[in-house]
């Protein structure tokens, strides 16, 4: 499930960001390292290859035609 973009506040952790709560990386970060936000992160691939279009939106996912 979508959720609040985090990152970790340790200097040496991955520069990435995560918004899934299923994320196998995210889910490692202790509760305590978690920060709210991207700052200036890149967006986790793990997050983003299980992103799914939310279903009040699919309109939007749709391609035009």
């Amino acid at each position: 499930m979508r959720v609040r973009p985090y990152h970790s506040a340790r200097s040496t952790a991955a520069h990435l960001y995560h918004e899934d709560d299923e994320c196998p990386a995210g889910r490692q970060l202790a509760w305590f390292d978690k920060v709210d936000g991207t700052e200036g992160c890149e967006p986790c691939p793990l997050c983003a290859s299980a992103a799914t279009p939310c279903p009040e939106h699919a309109a939007a996912a749709a391609p035009a035609r």
